[in-house]
């Protein structure tokens, strides 16, 4: 395609405090091989009291404040950045994240604008040998073993889903019935493909309502990775698990259009069923093992331990937001 041919695209970035992962995500952004005069960088801004929000500027960025601090759900950064962005491709990426290839951002739009059967993009997690064993294994598995049984990353990386191989990328078709959690942090969506759902407001209820009206068709391209900087220790892991849990527990739960904790009997057993595996450990250490031979990945071995780890801190989230509902 020739420069022109290619759509205006907008990044949407929530930042705070963060100016050594703003360096390396927008840096990588704008080293992109795509019309420069065609990529907007939207960073939204939590308030932040050191220099990140100059940083960002350095690279090209707009900066806009986000009052509510938090990036999912309505009124907050995510939802804010979409009612701003130009583009007629939106791209959703987490602060943390870098594009692995240069060519990431065409292969991510490529999809959407050849096929049109096609409504939103993502891409894998690239597992990085110098990353500590714990960021390579939630590269892997994702970032929240809990939701691994509804989770895109984790049902690949676990050979437990069917994709379409349509070349240079494969594709899905997500419905309310076999329903999966994609992830926000690299989500690639045309504009008026989110109007049509009402707008953004959280990664899952996006994904949600397009599967609800039968146009949640996602494309994942086979040359389109980000590293992300997920984690780098095993306390770190856990003090952001529970923060989350606890964010969940008592302000995103309620009024979601999805929710991955399911209300059906049959749905509550599957899930409690996961929980005590994971507590028990020894299930999991065998599929553990089971995978670090498969993919000859040793971070694999954490895998009993980190879903210990999680279900604790949703556990310890849980009944804690029903001892005291206030974060």
């Amino acid at each position: 395609m020739k420069n022109k041919e290619w759509p205006t695209v907008s990044f949407i970035v929530c930042t705070y405090n963060c100016p050594e992962h703003v360096i390396r995500c927008f840096k990588s952004i704008n080293e992109q091989e795509y019309p420069k005069n065609k990529i907007e960088i939207l960073a939204l801004d939590g308030g932040s009291s050191d220099n990140t929000k100059d940083v960002a500027e350095k690279f090209g960025a707009k900066v806009i404040h986000n009052p509510a601090q938090y990036p999912e759900g309505k009124g907050r950064g995510k939802w804010l950045g979409f009612r701003k962005a130009r583009g007629k491709i939106v791209i959703f990426i987490d602060s943390d994240n870098k594009l692995v290839e240069k060519t990431w951002l065409k292969e991510m739009v490529k999809p959407l604008i050849f096929d049109k059967k096609i409504n939103f993009c993502i891409c894998r997690m690239a597992v990085v040998k110098e990353d500590k064993p714990i960021n390579r294994y939630l590269s892997l598995m994702g970032t929240d073993p809990i939701a691994a049984y509804k989770s895109i990353d984790s049902l690949l990386a676990l050979k437990k889903i069917d994709l379409k191989d349509n070349g240079e990328y494969y594709t899905y078709n997500i419905t309310p019935k076999n329903f999966m959690i994609t992830g926000g942090y690299y989500f690639a969506v045309k504009k008026e493909t989110l109007e049509q759902v009402g707008g953004y407001t959280q990664d899952t209820d996006n994904v949600y309502r397009m599967a609800k009206k039968g146009i949640a068709n996602v494309a994942i391209p086979k040359n389109a990775h980000v590293h992300h900087l997920i984690i780098d220790s095993v306390n770190k892991f856990l003090e952001k698990k529970i923060w989350w849990a606890k964010v969940y527990f008592r302000k995103q739960k309620k009024g979601r259009d999805f929710d991955w904790i399911p209300n059906n009997f049959f749905g509550k057993l599957k899930l409690s069923s996961i929980f005590l595996s994971y507590l028990l450990i020894l299930p999991e250490f065998f599929l553990g093992i089971k995978m670090a031979i498969k993919d000859k990945e040793n971070s694999w071995l954490l895998h009993p331990f980190i879903s210990w780890l999680t279900a604790y801190a949703y556990l310890y989230a849980y009944l804690t937001s029903r001892i005291n509902p206030k974060l």
